[in-house]
């Protein structure tokens, strides 16, 4: 059995793979794995830590096409992770494998899964689902299996596209990292409120002390703020990915310890951001009118807890991130570094 926070798997999902936007080929992929398999709804799903991204979808009930996720604690597709191996189920409802929320929320009754992989590695499934107990032959699940061939050569080549930057110097980078992470952990601070809102919608209003997020004055969070929190988080995408690009860059322009770690902690931070954005989607969508309190209700309770947990893993990644750059700064400066020392006000 797999372990779904393996850190090797996890470290494949990165760059493109976790952007929301559409994909050509993706999309192609999943609108025929519904017709093959005549089922309303097909998905290609990837598991990160907290939640599970749909990366493509046909069908899906719109706040779930807003939001682009689920708790991965209320996926089909963990199982499929978890063994590596086609999922049937005939009836969700009477199946003690699969999780109820699926099932409550939206009557999700057939599902059948085929791993799909990058550079070795399970990291989601290619999936169709249907709102009727039914039968998948193992015509569909082979068909399938073909299909997901072509999934899992779209994801490794998404995962190609992360190529580090072109030489430079390594002082300079690590100046731009830090400013970086400066900037990240104010825009999380501004996502506060979007958060507390949801937290507050979903679970009545209360204090979450250990969270740093006050959910009880979430009733006075204005349509004006949600927006401007909602912009901070479409902003912090560009960002991340340029964090990326530097650290993995450091990483192979300096030999030392600190500056390795660099790149690992920017792609966690990058996982994490892109776990926060099917909350941000939401609410996004009630600001705009494309959802109903109603639907982006649903919604938000199968993307909360992870939101929460990947808003407080990113904070903490975020200043990792940054005391990692400044032992970088430090150990690459080191005389036979090749480094310069930058002043403080560089910082």
């Amino acid at each position: 059995m797999a372990d779904l926070n393996d850190a090797a798997r996890l470290a494949e999902l990165r760059g493109a793979l976790l952007r929301a936007d559409a994909d050509a080929i993706l999309d192609a992929c999943v609108v025929r794995a519904a017709k093959l398999a005549r089922s309303p709804i097909a998905v290609v799903s990837l598991l990160v830590r907290h939640v599970q991204l749909l990366r493509a979808q046909h069908g899906l009930p719109l706040e779930l096409a807003v939001s682009c996720a689920t708790s991965r604690s209320n996926s089909f597709c963990q199982l499929v992770v978890l063994d590596e191996v086609p999922l049937i189920v005939d009836d969700a409802l009477r199946d003690e494998r699969v999780p109820k929320e699926l099932v409550e929320s939206y009557g999700i009754r057939a599902y059948a899964g085929v791993p799909v992989r990058a550079h070795g590695h399970v990291l989601g499934a290619l999936c169709v689902l249907d709102v009727v107990p039914r039968r998948f032959d193992q015509r569909i699940v082979g068909a399938l299996e073909q299909l997901a061939i072509d999934v899992s050569g779209r994801l490794s080549a998404l995962t190609l596209s992360d190529a580090p930057l072109a030489s430079a110097d390594v002082q300079e980078r690590l100046v731009r990292v830090e400013q970086a992470t400066r900037a990240l952990e104010r825009a999380l601070l501004a996502l506060s409120p979007v958060i507390a809102a949801a937290q507050a919608a979903t679970a009545g209003p209360r204090v979450d002390a250990a969270r740093g997020i006050d959910a009880a004055r979430a009733t006075h969070v204005t349509p004006a703020s949600l927006r401007a929190a909602v912009s901070c988080w479409r902003d912090m995408g560009p960002v991340a990915e340029g964090l990326c690009e530097e650290a993995a860059a450091i990483a192979s322009a300096s030999p030392c310890e600190a500056a390795s770690g660099l790149a690992t902690e920017a792609r966690a931070l990058a996982r994490n951001l892109a776990e926060i954005g099917p909350l941000v989607r939401l609410a996004e969508g009630v600001l705009d009118g494309t959802l109903g309190e109603a639907a982006a209700a649903k919604g938000r309770a199968l993307v909360l807890r992870g939101a929460l947990d990947a808003h407080e893993a990113a904070s903490a990644a975020v200043q990792r991130l940054r005391a990692g750059a400044l032992r970088a700064r430090a150990a690459t400066a080191s005389p036979g570094s090749g480094g310069a020392a930058r002043p403080p006000e560089a910082r």
